[in-house]
């Protein structure tokens, strides 16, 4: 993959993750500590960040780095979203999973009770 091809997904993940916050380039440079020229050059494709940079990006969308360069229909898929629940509850600590169990069980409960009724 070229840095251009990196840079133009990189451009357009920043710009959406910020947009579905609603922040503009100015509140969003406020979360990451940078200037809000920073984050235009970013998004505009004239400045690709730093590993850090990327890494403080990730962090402040709650994602891993690698998150940022994929693209929305892996985001989206079934198979994506199931590794990322399981990689969640791997990580997680024996408190955590108290209180997912309950709350993923009812979520299985009421679907299978929803698949039965139609």
């Amino acid at each position: 993959m070229s840095i251009a091809k990196v840079s133009n997904i990189l451009a357009s993940r920043i710009r959406t993750l910020r947009n579905s916050r609603g922040w503009t380039q100015s509140r969003f440079a406020l979360e990451i500590n940078v200037h809000p020229t920073y984050i235009s050059r970013i998004e505009s494709c004239k400045k690709l960040p730093t590993l850090y940079m990327i890494s403080r990006i990730a962090e402040v969308f709650e994602l891993e780095a690698y998150e940022l360069l994929l693209d929305d229909k892996k985001l989206v898929s079934p198979d994506y979203k199931k590794n990322k629940i399981i990689n969640i509850l791997k990580e997680s600590s024996p408190s955590n999973i108290n209180i997912y169990f309950p709350l993923i069980n009812a979520l299985h409960k009421e679907r299978k009770r929803n698949r039965k009724q139609k």
